[in-house]
């Protein structure tokens, strides 16, 4: 069972551990090296992210106020007390050393610490970390570990829970209303944005669990029932309908109402989809529709491809690599924009300060490149420009149970009508993550503006550069479409046994495709089957320090399995379709290389 989040209550010396599916553990009293699964006591740093292991951090006083990591085992406390030793302290003495990890300060007595390391181990306290040998460097650390309270335990108590998520089959739906019976206690409960109910807490054996819906007829429907055991549940109810709503105008206006004109419709490519079908369903023509999309060869769309239909396409995205020369006024006379227009989509704070090599965010889209600020240096890193609560507002809208719809007059007649909007059901997040590959295809992680970990998580600071951002590319694409992410959002195998994602047998396209190996993993989106090899095609970040399209033939990794978020329903997908992965690549300005026959080719770099 693997922790990804601990919580210290201080009244009854309790923590409580909550693995990715749910599931908690409780550990009370004992020693806090025992509770805290940190034999060291190692004090907590302000910055989480400085400790590798730590899920979580506890407040004590004995007697002075202190405030210790907690890790998601025993094991990597102890780990990462050895990597703290050699790091930190590896040219101190047992005497120094103590001075700083046992500080006065701190309520300690450094130099009885250090005595009874030095009695207990048998190593002298003037000898250096550095020189010590692996037997004696184990007797420290174990003397460390019993002066800190030897590990003593107290009680655990595992806690299961049933996870409830509505979905209508693609998208989790929010705000809608269930009657819900736990043992002899009923609740009136709605699910929240992301299509969650509350965690029902399994508080005792054989409890019964009862939801209720209402119908469309009124009459309530039982949509789940059982009795609370020993194991934790992930649930998902699906709705098979959708509630549209629009205000009533009269049928017989006074005055005419204006008939409706045509207005710009945004589409995402689908898998299957063809500009002759796309053409047929709008009742347009396969013509009009690349004239006005600048599609060179009408028989190559991809999937995840933004498409407008009934005007012309100006959102998409376009990156200009400043040449010696250029000044921000050449580059905005060149594309039809301003200076202060390409200072603010780039975050450029000197107006005469930009640098060959560097990439400018050229985009037609104010709402995409506002909320999406790109750094114009290394030392500018990128700043999302997020409200409080905007995310969730957003999130709430796109989830909504009840979409608003305008009313207007019909095509042919004043008559009012609303029309039905086209809605994304194919793996939604996949139009993210096709923008982003368009957007910094052909770039390395050190010229991509977006830094994927801190808009997943704004306190982190990971940067592309310094840790692997397979995962946070992908999480990122979740999270943009209004989907769950993963607690370990980092982590290439943190959807592995999470409740927010469950596996699948067949691959479909969108789904994660998870590798690992020796500690190391990967993970990417599945896109189609290659034309060639008949191997699967992957979009993903992270590979080759760049996003791109590859085989999965190119990583060394072990596949793991194939996960899609728990709102998204696999039933019914197809299976899937074929493409070139070199002119996928082509698409988004790469130029892949196939292996040679009878050559063994590099395998990307992938972790």
């Amino acid at each position: 069972m693997r922790f990804v989040k601990a919580t210290y209550h201080l009244e009854t010396k309790t923590v409580e551990y909550e693995a990715s599916n749910g599931t908690r553990l409780l550990k009370t009293a004992g020693t806090l090296n025992w509770r805290f699964n940190n034999p060291g006591n190692i004090m907590a740093l302000p910055e989480a992210s400085k400790q590798k292991g730590r899920i979580g951090a506890g407040t004590v006083y004995n007697p002075k106020k202190n405030t210790f990591v907690i890790f998601s085992s025993i094991e990597v406390g102890e780990r990462e007390k050895c990597a703290l030793l050699k790091r930190k302290y590896r040219d101190d003495t047992i005497s120094s050393m103590m001075s700083q990890y046992a500080p006065e300060a701190a309520g300690n007595d450094p130099v009885t610490y250090a005595n009874f390391i030095s009695s207990e181990s048998g190593v002298a306290k003037d000898k250096k970390i550095s020189d010590l040998n692996d037997n004696e460097f184990d007797k420290v650390v174990n003397a460390i570990s019993k002066k800190e309270g030897g590990l003593k335990p107290g009680t655990e108590k595992w806690v299961y829970v049933t996870n409830v998520t509505v979905s209508d089959g693609s998208r989790p739906v929010a705000d809608v209303p269930f009657k819900v019976t736990l043992g002899s206690t009923t609740y009136q409960w709605k699910t929240d944005s992301y299509g969650k109910l509350r965690t029902i807490i399994h508080t005792k054996q054989g409890m019964t669990i009862v939801i209720k819906y209402t119908n469309s007829a009124g009459r309530e429907d039982v949509v789940y029932s059982a009795i609370a055991g020993d194991e934790t549940k992930n649930i998902v109810l699906t709705r098979n309908f959708s509630q549209f709503s629009a205000k009533t105008l009269v049928d017989n206006p006074k005055t005419e109402r204006e008939k409706s004109i045509r207005k710009p419709i945004k589409y995402i490519v689908m898998s299957g989809d063809s500009l002759a079908k796309i053409a047929a369903r709008y009742k347009t023509s396969t013509d009009e529709i690349a004239k006005n999309n600048n599609i060179k060869d009408v028989s190559k769309i991809f999937p995840g491809q933004h498409l407008t239909i009934y005007g012309v396409n100006t959102d998409d995205p376009s990156i200009y690599m400043v040449s010696p020369g250029d000044t921000l006024a050449k580059i905005a006379a060149q594309n039809g924009t301003t200076v202060d227009e390409l200072a603010r989509r780039n975050n450029i704070a000197d107006l005469n300060k930009i640098y060959p090599g560097q990439p400018i965010l050229i985009s037609n889209d104010v709402e995409y490149s506002s909320s999406h600020p790109v750094s114009a240096t290394d030392k500018q890193a990128p700043k999302p420009n997020l409200l409080v609560g905007s995310t969730s507002s957003k999130v709430q809208s796109v989830n909504s149970n009840i979409k608003v719809l305008e009313s207007v007059g019909s095509k042919k007649s004043d008559k009012p009508i609303a029309l039905l909007p086209h809605e994304q059901r194919e793996a939604p997040w996949m139009q993210k993550a096709m923008a982003e590959a368009k957007l910094w295809g052909g770039l390395k992680e050190d010229k991509i503006g977006h830094n994927f970990h801190t808009l997943v998580n704004s306190k982190c600071k990971y940067t592309l550069t310094n840790t692997a951002w397979c995962a946070s590319f992908v999480n990122y694409c979740f999270k943009e479409t209004s989907y769950k992410i993963s607690k370990g959002f980092a982590g290439s195998n943190s959807f592995v046994g999470d409740e927010n994602f469950k596996k699948i047998s067949l691959p479909i396209y969108g789904c994660l495709m998870v590798w690992r190996r020796n500690g190391k993993g990967h993970v990417a989106f599945v896109y189609g089957r290659d034309s060639i090899s008949g191997e699967i095609i992957v979009l993903g970040g992270n590979q080759d320090d760049s996003i791109n399209f590859m085989l999965e033939s190119d990583t060394t990794k072990v596949l793991v399995g194939y996960y899609i978020p728990a709102a998204y329903s696999e039933l019914n997908r197809g299976g899937l379709h074929v493409f070139d992965v070199v002119e996928l690549n082509k698409s988004i300005n790469i130029n892949y290389v196939r292996k040679s026959k009878g050559k063994n080719k590099i395998a990307i770099k992938d972790g």
